[in-house]
């Protein structure tokens, strides 16, 4: 891929829910009050949330076994918007962090793409994302 693009590195934490599927919306809306982003996924076998923050410790939404949390991850988001005919973004980016062994929670948007890392791994994918050509900005 020769195509190089511009990411952006968010400074704040991001945490990723894992719900039963049958979780009624009430359930986990307020988690989401006044984020800047998020991210809601459902499917026949669960609801996954993407929350640009720290798991709120007054939430009603407590975990158990089947309500899974990982906190601590970092979010690049690639610049965009990107067109549809563009082929390859993921898996050169995806492709370059899993060959150092980092591994990636995706989530694409009409517009772009965000790649999330593990928080202690964050420096080390801007290391590689710039190794490849890209340029990465820390916001």
């Amino acid at each position: 891929m020769t195509l190089k693009l511009n990411l952006e590195l968010d400074s704040l934490p991001y945490t990723i829910h894992r719900l039963p599927p049958t979780t009624p919306a009430s359930a986990y809306l307020p988690l989401l009050d006044n984020q800047a982003w998020y991210s809601i996924t459902k499917t026949a076998e669960e609801i996954s949330l993407v929350i640009s923050h720290a798991y709120p410790s007054s939430s009603t939404l407590l975990p158990n076994d089947e309500h899974k949390i990982s906190p601590s991850w970092r979010c690049f988001k690639v610049a965009g918007p990107l067109d549809f005919s563009l082929v390859g973004i993921m898996a050169n980016l995806s492709g370059a962090l899993a060959e150092e062994k980092i591994s990636v929670f995706v989530v694409s948007t009409y517009d772009t793409d965000y790649i999330l890392v593990k928080e202690d791994k964050a420096l080390e994918a801007k290391r590689v994302f710039e190794s490849i050509g890209h340029s990465v900005a820390v916001l």
